[in-house]
């Protein structure tokens, strides 16, 4: 039996969720704290999986990466946990998994394919080259240079201001965080040279109408930047640290309980949660084909606690019920970032054909809707693995905002059941072999735009299909971006408090000076337990590391 009134109620399972859940416990022992999951799984959008004849690749549907030097809280938690990490190759120079010659793997040769041209990376900031009719100032700029122009001719002296400083600077009359960014982009670049941002920048939130503030300081990273990942997989980090929270005496996490409403009663609130349970998509026996569904055969699960942290995104806090929500000023806060549509598609061959194109690592991009494809290693490249299994994994498209509409269409036709099964010695399919969550109309779709940006007139087939929409409830997105006119240095602390008078707290990567990274998501959450619950700051987490606001 749930004790009678909870200490605290921690209310979703993704890397913030269970990490003030685990901090919670570790510092009030004392105290009954319960965590609440609306699927089985825990991670929310960091979420691994592998595909058949692969089991040492890992196929991130969510966040896959981190950079050791810049997510500090990132690389001392992973270092804590006594997790294993490896290099997420971006093009970097480091050698391939497996290379026994230690041959640096680049991006040089990695493929742009803008308006019917291919162009190599090494050749994008070439004058002249691009399709683009840019500007006699913008020629030889790639979409980097170009945004260290934009800031540049905005903001001299750019490099000297504190994060508190970019909310006064002013541009064309008015504060920066004022503008969008595109419209900004409008002012200073020729329609052109903004396309080639666009097109080439892989992501169409790099130059989306956000908040110019959390737009304009820094760019995508390069090549060149290192990454890390982790050796099971970016799912492990959260999965180890709600493993570390259930072994405590006084912990609980309950899965499957999706929370309908929050009351404020005398002296603690009533959580109402409605059960949940997977349901079959189309007939596929794959796990991640199954969607989240309420029981309706069951009654509605109540739970008392003292204190409430929501660690959820936009969305998900948009189907909570709540009084809290009437007051236009919480609506206000909880409506000041953008929801950004995210979609990957994986495919799986059976030998990595790109490398015959002189293409290794990182990624290739292009105008068309996969937009971004990203070279992952074979199977028997892994320690521990099969080396004569050549088994390869292709991220076929990652894409945002507005590309993903296109594959919508596809997701209601027949289940993609692989062209050929590949010949591995010692290796039997499992029984679900092809019956991955694509669809038959994905994969043609893909295999058409990955023949014309890789200027091949055939591919090999692809023996397995894995995708994943993150726009669907409750999620509503892959990441957040600030709105602009939103001086989000001052909505960051209210929201971890919405409403003075209740003890309801929220916190997440949405809410973060770091959207769309791992790191935002642990500031929020450390920022949160650490301003309202008192908690000391960890051993292994430095005292001068700055949580932003």
């Amino acid at each position: 039996m749930p004790p009678r009134v909870l200490d605290v109620a921690v209310v979703g399972a993704g890397i913030s969720g269970v990490y003030t859940a685990w901090r919670l416990n570790e510092e009030r022992p004392d105290w009954n704290v319960a965590l609440f999951e609306y699927s089985d799984r825990i991670g929310g959008r960091l979420y691994t999986r592998t595909l058949p004849g692969m089991p040492h690749v890992h196929a991130e549907l969510g966040g896959m990466r981190y950079n050791p030097v810049d997510h500090r809280l990132v690389a001392n938690l992973v270092e804590f946990l006594d997790l294993t990490s490896r290099v997420f190759l971006m093009g970097n120079p480091n050698p391939a998994p497996g290379d026994p010659s230690g041959k640096p793997v680049g991006a040089a040769n990695n493929l742009y394919y803008l308006r019917r041209k291919h162009i190599r990376l090494r050749d994008l900031n070439r004058p002249g080259e691009i399709p683009y009719a840019v500007s006699w100032i913008e020629r030889g700029l790639d979409p980097d240079q170009l945004q260290e122009h934009v800031v540049k001719y905005l903001v001299p002296g750019h490099a000297k201001l504190t994060p508190d400083e970019w909310f006064r600077v002013k541009v064309f009359g008015r504060e920066l965080y004022k503008h969008g960014f595109w419209d900004l982009l409008s002012r200073v670049l020729s329609n052109e040279a903004y396309d080639f941002m666009k097109d080439a920048g892989g992501y169409d939130a790099n130059v989306a109408n956000a908040n110019a503030v959390s737009q304009l300081p820094v760019g995508e990273y390069g090549p060149e930047v290192p990454f890390l990942t982790l050796k099971d997989g970016f799912q492990k980090l959260p999965e180890t640290i709600a493993e570390r929270f259930e072994t405590a005496a006084r912990a609980s996490i309950h899965r499957n309980h999706r929370l309908a409403s929050i009351e404020k009663r005398h002296g603690f609130y009533r959580l109402r949660f409605r059960l949940t349970h997977e349901v079959t998509v189309n007939n596929w026996s794959a796990a991640s084909a199954r969607q989240v569904h309420d029981r309706a055969d069951e009654e509605p699960v109540d739970f008392n606690a003292k204190q409430i942290i929501l660690a959820m995104p936009r969305r998900s806090l948009e189907l909570v019920e709540w009084d809290g929500w009437r007051e236009p000023r919480v609506r206000d806060l909880r409506e000041s970032v953008l929801n950004q549509a995210a979609f990957k598609l994986f495919l799986g061959y059976e030998y990595p054909w790109w490398r015959a194109l002189g293409l290794h690592a990182g990624r290739s991009i292009t105008d068309l809707p996969i937009r971004q494809v990203y070279y992952f290693g074979t199977e028997g490249e892994y320690d521990g693995a099969d080396p004569a299994n050549h088994s390869s994994l292709l991220m076929a498209s990652y894409n945002d905002i507005g590309t993903v509409p296109f594959w919508k269409a596809t997701e209601n036709d027949d289940a993609f059941e692989g062209y050929r099964t590949p010949f591995v010695p010692g290796w039997a399919p499992p029984v679900y072999l092809g019956r991955q969550p694509a669809t038959t109309g994905m994969v043609e779709l893909a295999q058409n735009q990955l023949r014309e940006l890789h200027g091949q007139a055939t591919l090999p087939a692809p023996y397995t299909a894995l995708y994943h929409d993150w726009t669907d409830d409750p999620y509503g997105g892959g990441w957040h971006e600030w709105k602009a006119g939103v001086r989000y240095d001052q909505v960051m602390p209210e929201i971890r408090k919405p409403v003075p008078d209740d003890e309801v707290y929220i916190c997440g990567e949405a809410y973060s000076n770091n959207q769309g990274w791992v790191e935002g998501a642990l500031q929020t959450a450390e920022k949160l337990l650490e301003d309202h619950f008192q908690l000391r700051r960890p051993s292994w987490l430095p005292p001068d590391y700055d949580l932003s606001w």
